[in-house]
């Protein structure tokens, strides 16, 4: 039989990742990827997703579904329905986690919750940084930074962003993104066929903290420089019948194509000579590590971490937020790069340094740190 010694080194540690979207995001991409990944080194963790009654499976839990990634579904009645903390409080106490990390202001507010009930596990919440779409959702951020604080400890994208978070001090991480390539794509992008080359690329969300607005005036100026070019924007949100209208006012009609979202970028990646991430904010965006590993070059605004992943005139050009004129510039100077063999050495190096090993290298640690088990120092005795 046994000993209790002999069964806890046999032990798994249990996590428990909350997230609330309804879509493939960059941080539920991030987090299915970072599951798989550590259940090879023997860490157990299971995603738990919010659902809305009587609606379709969303997006994400048909993704974990096909991935065959361990995740439970949570339902709740309506936005701020208080039987979605029961739910949790049972699917948790059959999971049995040793950590929690919750992902989102409703995940948060729901481990706060359970909390005040002295919960036995650790709590490590997750801040993926802001969006500005209207007053509603600039107030789930207030509460999520506001409640993240109560965690046992908070993990945040980049420097710039702890920064947010001083006073908590050792308590904050600074855990970057990794590099998740998407899938491979059999379809390739569909382009008007008189495009002309070179293809601009811009994915994410049509929101203003995007400023997919700030690329439109740039693309307006490479036409007055009689530039050749075409771009495609794709991503959906508030602001793209304002974009389009702002497109077709700038006479970019011919040369900008809005694709809506694609659940899978690598077809983009594939078609396109250059991205350009003209955002006035940022934490660590999936989509330039992305391009990276798809050996394209970048053009972006110096916000967030973007300027820690960009550290070599090599890899790409960063300009100042809200610089139509210098993003054009930048466009033109990143595009030089392309097949430049030094800058597809400076990209690579890149990659590597984002690499998914390391991200849950740093994972295992903070895990560590809070939840100390035999089973956790093989790896980590292997990568000292």
């Amino acid at each position: 039989m046994a000993s209790p010694v002999d069964r806890l080194a046999a032990q798994r540690l249990r996590v428990a990742a909350m997230i609330h979207t309804r879509t493939v995001s960059g941080p539920a991409r991030q987090l299915a990827a970072l599951a798989q990944r550590l259940d090879r080194d023997g860490v157990e963790m299971l995603i738990i997703v919010f659902q809305r009654r009587n609606q379709p499976l969303s997006a994400f839990v048909e993704y974990l579904q096909a991935a065959k990634i361990p995740h439970a579904v949570v339902t709740e009645r309506h936005a701020f329905d208080f039987g979605l903390v029961e739910g949790v409080k049972q699917t948790l106490s059959q999971f049995r986690p040793h950590i929690v990390q919750t992902h989102g202001y409703k995940p948060s507010a729901v481990a706060a919750a359970l909390r005040l009930r002295r919960a036995p596990w650790k709590w490590i919440a997750f801040w993926h940084g802001t969006t500005t779409e209207n007053l509603k959702v600039r107030g789930y951020h207030q509460l999520d930074a506001f409640l993240v604080r109560r965690a046992d400890r908070l993990v945040v994208m980049s420097d710039a962003q702890r920064r947010r978070f001083a006073d908590l001090g050792e308590t904050v991480s600074v855990i970057p993104n990794a590099v998740v390539a998407p899938s491979r794509a059999v379809s390739p992008l569909a382009l008007p066929a008189d495009a002309p080359r070179p293809v601009l690329g811009v994915i994410g969300r049509l929101s203003s903290e995007k400023g997919v607005d700030v690329f439109l005036h740039a693309a307006a100026r490479l036409v007055e420089q009689k530039a050749s070019f075409s771009a495609v924007v794709v991503g959906d949100g508030p602001d793209r019948a304002a974009l389009v209208a702002l497109r077709d006012e700038l006479g970019l009609t011919d040369r900008v194509h809005f694709l809506g979202h694609l659940a899978d970028p690598s077809p983009v990646y594939a078609a396109i000579d250059l991205l350009v991430i003209p955002s006035r904010s940022e934490g660590l965006p999936n989509v330039l590590l992305e391009a990276l590993a798809a050996d394209k070059p970048v053009a972006a605004t110096s916000v967030g971490a973007i300027p820690d992943v960009i550290d070599s005139p090599q890899v790409g050009v960063v300009v100042p937020p809200e610089s139509p004129g210098e993003l054009a510039a930048a466009m033109l100077t990143a595009l030089r790069l392309r097949d430049d063999s030094d800058a597809a050495r400076a990209r690579r190096r890149v990659v590597d340094r984002f690499s998914l090993d390391r991200r849950v290298e740093a994972h295992r640690r903070i895990y560590a740190a809070l939840c100390p088990m035999p089973s956790l120092e093989p790896a980590l005795a292997s990568r000292r």
